[in-house]
């Protein structure tokens, strides 16, 4: 009898130490969000948004009816607001995220400019949808900050329709203008807001993608730019330094070069799979 007891009170266990974490990270994510300044119209996230537009070009084409899932709403709330221009070129768009003030900044700034979009609280790990529910599920700089990532690809993989495009993107370990290393310096300093931070070489993020079951078409990625370049632009921007002039003209090429050809890409900060479900 106390060796029945013991076993079924160890699955209770795990599961209540897994939801405790959980919590724990969301409000992590809460407090994170609360203190930062929406950054939406800084010269290098216009560079950005303009890369994830080019990227989804390339890898979907026409948008319009398609059902689009985006895993992750800090873009929506603070940065690029990709998924609101996702929504308006026809598709009909969800997306998730573990905090609650994330998901509300993102909401708040969808009705501000009058986009529908389907926005709910729900963790990456156990995507709240039926099985083959989306023709295209979008995620960018997301994955890596949990340490069940793996999971979360495979959800990433149940959700979609056969046939259905994935679009995967974590940090480069390997990127050429060592961001990973200055992300690593800020993080020993406790100056990195959003640690902890995992970065993927090219083989390990395929590995991943292709174990939950999907099939990689193509490797590419965006944000080809200095990692530096980026930072000063927000410190800037957020300060109101009148000095992103000077990031923004540093940061045009870059963006010329990326949205005009795939290749770019290639080095980018976000190394991205774009992947399908056979």
């Amino acid at each position: 009898m106390t060796e029945y007891a013991e076993e079924s009170a160890a699955p209770f266990a795990q599961r209540f130490e897994v939801a405790e974490q959980r919590r724990r990270q969301s409000l992590n994510w809460d407090g994170i969000a609360r203190g930062m300044r929406d950054f939406s119209t800084a010269p290098t996230t216009r560079y950005y948004r303009d890369c994830e537009i080019a990227l989804l070009s390339r890898a979907v084409g026409d948008l319009r009816g398609k059902r689009v899932l985006k895993l992750d709403l800090w873009n929506e709330a603070i940065n690029t607001r990709i998924l609101n221009w996702i929504a308006a070129q026809g598709a009909d768009a969800y997306g998730l995220d573990l905090s609650h003030i994330v998901a509300s900044r993102a909401r708040a700034n969808a009705d501000a400019e009058g986009v529908a979009l389907r926005l709910l609280r729900a963790d990456i790990r156990d995507v709240p949808f039926r099985s083959n529910s989306f023709d295209v599920v979008y995620t960018m700089g997301t994955i890596e900050h949990i340490d069940e990532y793996a999971q979360a690809v495979r959800e990433i993989r149940r959700v979609l329709k056969p046939g259905g495009t994935a679009i995967i993107g974590v940090p480069h370990k390997w990127d050429i203008f060592l961001r990973p290393l200055l992300v690593n310096v800020l993080e020993s300093l406790g100056k990195y807001p959003y640690a902890p931070e995992k970065s993927f070489s090219a083989r390990e993020l395929r590995g991943v993608v292709e174990e939950s079951g999907l099939r990689v078409l193509r490797r590419t990625g965006i944000l080809t730019i200095p990692g530096i370049l980026r930072m000063a632009d927000l410190f800037f921007h957020t300060r109101r330094i009148p000095l992103t002039w000077l990031t923004g003209a540093a940061a045009q090429p870059f963006g010329f070069a990326e949205t005009r050809w795939q290749w770019p890409g290639y080095f980018g900060y976000l190394l991205t799979m774009v992947a399908e479900k056979p």
